[in-house]
């Protein structure tokens, strides 16, 4: 968005080759012309690493760090299909600026240490980090991620009422599957895999993952307030009259799945 696409810009679904390297979508077909919009909604493989190659892959990796990835990305074109390694934790909190209007967070376990007498040894303090996307660049993605969760790969995450956006992914045979979603509540994501990186029985970032964000989910926002994602316009924000603060709830995890949590607003 921020070279100057939109979510209705065109692009070609069509086979790919570079250097060698083929690329090509989970269901081995293509759709030729599509928006880029159509292409995040039904994970389009070719458009996706077509752009990254245009754009430069060293751009994309600079893109990713500015919202929270802080583990090494390589700058290749590869890069788009998430060739990378990166925690969950990363990945999850990288999804907040869309979430709370463009501003990156700082995801963290501890807010608070105190002594067996109550005696308070440390408070976690905010951390200023401030707008890393522009709020019509965030309108955009949400554009396009929140069709993903209505009527793409993800619609299986969606809750009723609550406006969600979010994104599938499954790397080759299965090893991993995951989703990272949002609302303007909360964001979380969801990892699937064996613990000996073995191939599971076609699970797919759109499967169990995004099943397991729709119950996790649905519990975490009983009794909130139904509240749309930023958008041009936006909605009112965590402070502001007539909106409620965000609160944070507990993951859990274990050995073949992993789940991370935050509050869009966590540390802003």
């Amino acid at each position: 968005m921020e070279a100057g696409y939109t979510p209705a810009s065109v692009a070609n679904d069509t086979p790919v080759n570079i250097r060698g390297w083929t690329p090509s979508n989970y269901t081995n077909t293509y759709k030729g012309q599509v928006s880029l919009r159509y292409a995040l909604t039904h994970s389009i493989n070719t458009v996706a690493v077509k752009l990254t190659a245009n754009l430069g892959p060293g751009r994309v990796a600079q893109t990713a760090h500015r919202l929270g990835i802080s583990s090494k990305l390589h700058a290749q074109p590869s890069l788009a299909l998430g060739t990378s390694e990166v925690t969950l934790l990363e990945l999850t909190g990288a999804y907040a600026p869309f979430a709370n209007g463009g501003a990156r967070v700082l995801p963290h376990v501890i807010t608070r240490i105190r002594s067996e007498d109550g005696k308070v040894l440390y408070t976690r303090q905010r951390s200023a980090v401030g707008q890393v996307v522009a709020p019509h660049h965030v309108a955009a993605m949400n554009d396009m991620m929140g069709a993903v969760v209505r009527q793409g790969t993800g619609k299986r995450a969606a809750i009723p009422r609550h406006p969600a956006g979010g994104k599938t992914g499954t790397t080759q045979n299965s090893r991993d599957a995951w989703f990272v979603g949002y609302t303007a509540h909360y964001v979380a994501g969801i990892w699937i895999g064996n613990d000996n990186n073995t191939p599971m029985k076609k699970v797919t970032g759109g499967s169990l993952p995004a099943e397991l964000w729709h119950d996790v989910m649905l519990v975490a926002h009983k009794d909130l307030r139904p509240t749309a994602l930023p958008s041009q316009r936006g909605p009112p924000l965590p402070g502001r009259a007539g909106a409620r603060s965000p609160r944070a709830f507990r993951s859990t995890s274990t050995a073949a799945a992993s789940a991370a949590a935050l509050s869009p607003s966590t540390s802003v």
